[in-house]
């Protein structure tokens, strides 16, 4: 098999193992450090000089096609399949959408180099969009999914999802990951197979939980007083 980074003729043992580990040490860089991680500290990492990096890639965005490329074989291919050999066509879409959240949540480094290099070809396209239009047109026809929702729906769901229960790159709290995946998931969900939504945690017990406390607790103007209080007189005749 070719992909980004190796040629039709075979590799010699050495340059395929240097180009294994410069891939798994670029893949490893993007997520620990950033998609601008420089290529030199990706080939410190894999343990070979720059010269030898770029004997094997191009460049930067070589590189980051062969760890997208490689990636998207070894989790986004499989995920596909397995939603595929789903007997129930809800849990196939209920898979797909969770693992796209989760993907998006633990590889942004992964899929943030892969935008900014625009390694998302036709090609790729049609590997995910294809099996996924698949998962969807099940649902749709064993009537557990809105007829009104189509392929794209399914990834956008699962942005939703990392938006609420991490925003702004916080931590994923299980409470708001089970409830707003179930939100999302309700909000695709054909009439008549929508379910109840798991409880948040309480609230952490802070200031200003404490104040809303008092202020909810301390009576009105007419519980303190004993009688009810009448609106002030008018100043005078206005018309």
């Amino acid at each position: 098999m070719t992909g980004p980074g190796l040629s039709s003729r075979p590799l010699r043992a050495d340059a395929l193992r240097n180009h294994h580990a410069i891939v798994a040490a670029a893949r490893e860089a993007f997520e620990q450090v950033g998609p601008d991680v420089s290529l030199e500290e990706v080939a410190r990492r894999a343990g070979v000089g720059p010269s030898t990096l770029y004997r094997r890639f191009a460049g930067r965005d070589e590189l980051v096609a062969a760890v997208f490329a490689e990636y998207f074989e070894e989790a986004v291919e499989p995920l596909l399949a397995r939603a595929a050999r789903e007997v129930d066509p809800w849990a196939a879409v209920v898979r797909v959408i969770e693992e796209i959240a989760r993907a998006l949540l633990h590889r942004r480094g992964i899929l943030r180099a892969a935008k900014d290099s625009g390694v998302f070809t036709a090609e790729l396209a049609l590997r995910f969009i294809g099996p996924l239009s698949d998962v969807v047109a099940r649902a749709r026809a064993a009537g557990v999914l809105r007829p009104d929702v189509e392929t794209r729906d399914l990834p956008a769901a699962a942005v939703m999802v990392v938006a609420t229960a991490a925003p702004f790159g916080e931590d994923v709290r299980a409470d708001r990951w089970d409830r707003y995946l179930a939100l999302v998931l309700d909000a695709l969900a054909a009439e008549g197979h929508r379910g109840t939504l798991p409880p948040l945690d309480p609230p952490p017990h802070c200031e200003v939980a404490e104040r809303l406390e008092v202020a909810l607790a301390a009576p009105g103007p007419s519980e303190s007083s004993g009688s009810p209080t009448r609106p002030s007189e008018p100043a005078g005749d206005l018309s």
